[in-house]
């Protein structure tokens, strides 16, 4: 397993954010303008290509609305992007899209992010041959999307004398990118583990509180997810704090023992989660005892919104651990909050598709009783969208640390 993650590391490409400075030149002016751009993410995972395969750009700027688009860089706006039209400059063979993102995402409606998040999903399931670059608006910037969108462009002549005349007296802007070149990252994906164990007792039952602690969106620099899965994260951590308190004083026997999990790759198939538990089930490691006597798996993913939804492989029985987890969670929302509600969503583990759904799976599939609290009703791509929380916050995916 080992082996198959490190494969997977290296061909993760420019998955953990590569960097690239956008120099935009006006011939007629004579001027060069630098912005900082974020490439779309590219990686393999199980054996798909996944994102933007192309990297370099040294194209005619046009606007969306151009006539001919192959081989220039469609310069677009948040307001003019949606899925058909992704497409069909995909399908038109667009050199290069640039799309220029507000820095505060509150000034968006929410027609706009939902409109955002639709596209997001769709590119990411995908491998695409255009590159696909992100900048925020600055000024400067949105000046030269204006200048593009009212030019006359070339293409729009009646005739080749006209074409040509036009391009002498337009503003005519050229996209380039330099910097180093993408190469393969040779990242790795890490596992945070914790523990609480109960006095007084030989055995015990286990609990384990699971959650994956790296966001995910179109472009790594732009990950900012404080709901997916910052929430997740926060929860986990408070959890462990007050447990602590209770399992260090003196005298006091719960009745469980509980372990704590904190992994990355969370939108990569919890393939860090999956590693580890493969890893402990085969060793003769603590973890290993606790999780032969887990009576249950808690995930946390995206719950920082309101309402909360209990993900299952199949509807919780009178009596079992499930029950007994959906009822605890159900008196807590009352004692704190009325207003929210919990529902159960059973949904059979697909052993058919490598791609697991929800965290929760990887435990169901070894026989753990397990399930996921999110606020999200189904799994999907946008959940953790760019866009998806008012207030960004970057979930580091690099430390190691084990308790």
């Amino acid at each position: 397993m080992l082996e198959t993650l490190n494969d997977f590391t290296r061909s993760l490409g420019s998955m953990w954010g590569i960097l690239s400075i956008l120099v935009v030149c006006a011939p007629a002016a004579l001027a060069v303008h630098e912005f900082t751009a974020y490439r779309m993410n590219q990686y393999t995972l199980s054996g798909s290509d996944y994102g933007c395969k192309s990297n370099m750009v040294n194209f005619e700027a046009r606007a969306v609305n151009a006539n001919i688009v192959t081989r220039r860089c469609v310069l677009m706006s948040m307001g003019e992007i949606s899925v058909d039209r992704m497409k069909e400059l995909i399908e038109n063979k667009a050199g290069s899209i640039l799309i220029a993102i507000p820095e505060d995402p509150s000034s968006l409606t929410k027609d706009e992010i939902d409109n955002w998040n639709e596209v997001e999903e769709v590119l990411m399931e995908q491998a695409i041959d255009t590159s696909v670059y992100f900048t925020y608006q600055k000024p400067e910037l949105m000046s030269i999307y204006h200048e593009v969108r009212t030019a006359l462009n070339s293409d729009h002549a009646a005739t080749a004398a006209a074409a040509l005349g036009n391009v002498f007296h337009s503003n005519g802007y050229q996209i380039v990118t330099y910097g180093t070149a993408p190469a393969p990252a040779k990242s790795s994906l890490f596992t945070i583990q914790g523990k609480l164990l109960s006095q007084g007792r030989e055995t015990n039952p286990s609990i384990a509180i699971v959650a994956h602690f790296d966001s995910y969106g179109i472009a790594p620099h732009l990950a900012k997810s404080a709901n997916g899965n910052g929430s997740g994260v926060a929860a986990l951590l408070e959890i462990a704090r007050l447990l602590s308190k209770l399992y260090s004083k003196s005298g006091n026997t719960p009745k469980y023992d509980m372990l704590f999990l904190l992994s990355s790759g969370g939108k990569l198939n919890y393939l860090a989660s999956k590693t580890w538990l493969e890893k402990k089930l085969s060793s003769d490691s603590l973890e290993t005892v606790l999780l032969n006597e887990v009576e249950f798996v808690l995930c946390l993913d995206g719950i920082g919104n309101d309402g909360l939804n209990m993900h299952v492989s199949k509807q919780p029985k009178e009596g079992t651990a499930a029950h007994k987890m959906l009822l605890a969670i159900e008196e807590a929302v009352t004692l704190l909050n009325h207003n929210i509600s919990v529902n159960t969503v059973p949904k059979k583990v697909n052993l058919g598709n490598p791609l697991f759904a929800w965290h929760h799976e990887i435990f169901t599939v070894k026989r753990l009783s397990a399930a996921t609290i999110s606020n999200y009703p189904a799994s999907t791509h946008s959940a953790d969208s760019t866009l998806s929380t008012p207030q960004w916050m970057l979930i580091s995916c690099t430390p190691t640390l084990i308790l």
